[in-house]
């Protein structure tokens, strides 16, 4: 189905670049991370340095180069500012224009006035934001997402304030890392200290629905593990329940997942090479139907701490599994992984990339 050079082979990585560059939703960010005037969210994707920032309520979308002298404007991944150089002080406004800078009577006027920062389309579905890079590319969000959208919508509402942001680098195919997170097949083996512990991986999914590359899946939990009665009381008020653990993947880049409506992850893939994949891990509290009081903040706040915890510890079980798995692909060229039933989502993956012409 698929050979093993297409894990680390550069010819096949600049193709899929390409692809995924144009013809392709980026999920970027989640309007919770963009609540306050000059709130931003910075990333780079296959070389293309970007921000997401909040212009007084508007939701703009730029490339993340000064035209000065060409430094990056947001130098941090998240943060409050405002769009400016921190080499010349230039400053930028919602148009992308400059609408700042030092000595300005030292430069052409008519200059200046031309200038604006590449912009990027910006399209919401409930409360993701999604971008495009290729402004030719003419599908809308709603049709890219097809099915897939009003759950991913629903899903949305739900997310609290976010609790950590960090990069884990993973010497890896960034297939690799799509491939371990469409199935739980691996869940009783890598994580029979984490992840099984909460009864997951033992149950074969029953709901799960697909559009083109995108999936969701419902894994269920297993009978007979006994919850924790704190833990279960603090959140009862949650807005979002499910009996299972909830995981989304938007083609191309982005999980997002939950056990149970107890908090939620975004995991955001940022590609540098064919072995190379930067993973930004974006953890979110849940949302509660009425303001809690301070003692019961605390117990959600502890809460959410175990979780980013157990977080960390899923992610680089992971990450051990796959980094062994991409140091061995380079013997086995010509050969192919074996993904059975239980892979099925990752069956119906490929099944959509093999059918891409340019990859071919």
């Amino acid at each position: 189905m698929i050979k093993n050079l297409r894990y680390i082979d550069e010819e096949v990585y600049q193709k899929e670049k390409s692809l995924f560059i144009n013809e392709s939703w980026i999920l970027a960010a989640h309007k919770n991370e963009l609540v306050n005037n000059n709130d931003f969210v910075a990333f780079e994707y296959f070389d293309n340095k970007i921000f997401i920032q909040n212009f007084n309520g508007t939701i703009k979308s730029f490339q993340n180069v000064c035209l000065h002298r060409f430094n990056t404007i947001h130098e941090e991944s998240f943060g409050n500012r405002v769009s400016s150089c921190l080499y010349h002080n230039w400053k930028y406004g919602k148009k992308g224009n400059v609408v700042g800078l030092m000595c300005r009577n030292s430069f052409e006027r008519d200059q200046i006035n031309e200038l604006k920062l590449k912009e990027y389309e910006v399209a919401e579905c409930g409360d993701f934001i999604f971008l495009k890079l290729n402004k030719d590319f003419n599908q809308t969000l709603k049709e890219y997402l097809g099915n897939i959208y009003q759950p991913l919508e629903e899903i949305s509402r739900h997310f609290g304030t976010k609790t950590i942001d960090y990069s884990i680098e993973h010497k890896v195919n960034w297939k690799l890392l799509v491939e371990n997170v469409l199935e739980c097949y691996h869940c009783t083996a890598v994580h029979e200290n984490s992840f099984a512990k909460m009864g997951f991986g033992s149950a074969a999914p029953e709901k799960f629905d697909f559009f083109n590359a995108h999936s969701w899946c419902e894994f269920p939990k297993a009978d007979g593990v006994k919850a924790n009665k704190i833990i279960e009381k603090s959140l009862t008020d949650r807005t979002f329940k499910t009996q299972g653990y909830l995981h989304f993947h938007i083609y191309p880049n982005a999980f997002v997942s939950s056990v149970e409506g107890k908090g939620f992850y975004l995991g955001f893939m940022l590609p540098e090479s064919p072995s190379k994949t930067n993973l930004r891990v974006r953890y979110f509290s849940s949302k509660f139907e009425r303001e809690l009081n301070e003692s019961e903040q605390n117990i959600i706040d502890f809460i959410n701490n175990s979780s980013n915890e157990s977080l960390d510890l899923v992610l680089n079980e992971d990450k051990k599994i796959i980094e062994n798995i991409q140091s061995n692909l380079v013997n086995f060229k010509d050969h192919s992984p074996i993904f059975g039933e239980e892979e099925f989502r990752i069956l119906k993956y490929y099944e959509f990339l093999n059918s891409k012409e340019e990859l071919k």
